[in-house]
């Protein structure tokens, strides 16, 4: 399935690994039943790889022999690219030697892969275009009802259409920095990302006893800050586009606050949670105990495994950076309080455009009953489109790849716009 001397001197060599596993001492058993190896890490170095022998190990990383063989390959499909999305199993303490680590654990994986095949596909870094790095960063005192927040958003471009860009749940504006500064995307648009409340430099609303409370986004808060933001910037008939938490809250506007915008964008966002997801226990990302670690290994897990690497871990240190509550709290609204097959019906696409993207390498694109793909069924009108070799982070993990697909999709929202009366 995969050479173990090439994995061992891969491990021992990897220099991301060595950081990740700090000062870790412990016996960690990895890989398949059939070929699972002890490794021993003392003071954060592996030190030893040898077959599995040892009887009661630190740690045991195990999933199926089926996501072992199908991970093991030079481009994996989603759900076999990653510990995170490949149901990988953790017996132990995990919470001494699993969750602290995760992003080591991931990159085990990376490397047991490239044991396994000759070179294994990965996009190249993208050109920085400097050139275009232009962006202006403001701060806008904004209502929503009788709350206030004093609200971060950059601004680029120069086209007459106002484009909202809304971050994945615990994330912020840097998300779209890469897009900011596509000439053809600034050709068209005058872009506006913005940090929500709480998030990247926005801090929490005015006010408020938020060190009280427990961080917990609701739709009508969400579509709150966003409408409240265009009223402030006297946005004419903004188009929205979001991502995750962002691509729920486009569905979310397009049914209950259509009226201030032109059109809507919503990228891997769902129909509706599915059942595997409405079990989903957001506790750990608020717990104390729980390190930042974690949610870093999870997200560089669900990162398109095919996305630059540089772009990857950029992905990944944008979460661990904001507030650990922020990511926990955009999920209760993703998860609990956003079902389009009940409020479908209230989108008027021949009034507003929509269009539903969700990225090839992300849950949404995978379920015909309750993810992006079903949105038409419940919404008529509304555009899907896949994004071929993308991920759930595509603005920000493999963003060249994104903007080559999104100009024409762009200039299909235009067209509709137009033909909507809302150009």
């Amino acid at each position: 399935m995969f050479d173990r001397e090439k994995f061992c001197k891969l491990a021992l060599a990897d220099r991301e690994l060595r950081v990740r596993l700090g000062r870790l001492d412990a016996q960690v058993r990895f890989g398949p039943d059939d070929a699972a190896m002890d490794l021993t890490i003392k003071d954060g170095a592996i030190v030893e790889v040898e077959a599995a022998t040892a009887p009661e190990p630190d740690l045991i990383v195990a999933a199926p022999d089926t996501f072992w063989r199908n991970s093991l390959v030079a481009r994996p499909g989603y759900g076999e690219a990653s510990l995170t999305a490949g149901g990988a199993r953790f017996e132990g303490d995990f919470a001494r030697f699993g969750a602290p680590f995760m992003p080591a654990w991931e990159k085990l994986l990376v490397l047991m892969r490239k044991a396994a095949c000759d070179t294994i596909e990965q996009h190249p870094t993208p050109p920085d275009r400097r050139e275009t790095d232009d962006a202006v960063g403001r701060y806008a005192y904004v209502r929503n009802g009788e709350r206030e927040a004093r609200i971060f958003y950059e601004t680029a471009g120069t086209g007459a259409v106002p484009l909202i860009l809304y971050p994945t749940a615990g994330a912020d504006s840097r998300q779209w920095r890469h897009l900011l500064t596509y000439p053809a995307l600034r050709e068209r648009f005058t872009m506006i990302a913005v940090d929500p409340p709480g998030h990247g430099k926005s801090l929490m609303p005015i006010g408020e006893p938020w060190w009280e409370q427990t961080y917990s986004a609701t739709r009508d808060e969400l579509m709150g800050w966003v409408t409240g933001l265009v009223d402030t910037l006297g946005l004419d008939r903004p188009v929205f586009m979001g991502c995750s938490v962002g691509g729920q809250l486009a569905l979310s506007l397009a049914a209950f606050r259509a009226e201030p915008f032109r059109a809507f964008i919503s990228m891997n966002g769902w129909l509706r949670s599915p059942p595997s997801m409405q079990t989903f226990d957001n506790w750990p990302y608020r717990d104390p105990a729980t390190p930042l670690d974690y949610l870093m290994g999870r997200v560089l897990g669900t990162t398109s495994p095919i996305a630059p690497e540089d772009r990857r871990q950029e992905t990944a240190w944008i979460y661990v950076s904001n507030a650990k509550g922020a990511y926990a709290g955009d999920n209760d609204y993703f998860m609990n309080a956003h079902d389009l097959a009940r409020d479908g019906h209230l989108i008027d696409t021949a009034k507003t455009p929509l269009f539903v993207l969700a990225g090839e390498y992300d849950r949404t694109s995978l379920s015909d009953e309750d993810g992006a793909i079903a949105v038409p069924r419940y919404v008529p009108g509304a555009q899907y489109r896949l994004l071929k070799d993308l991920g759930h982070f595509a603005p920000s993990d493999d963003p060249e790849l994104l903007c080559e697909a999104l100009v024409p999709i762009m200039d299909e929202v235009l067209a509709a716009c137009e033909e909507a009366g809302q150009a």
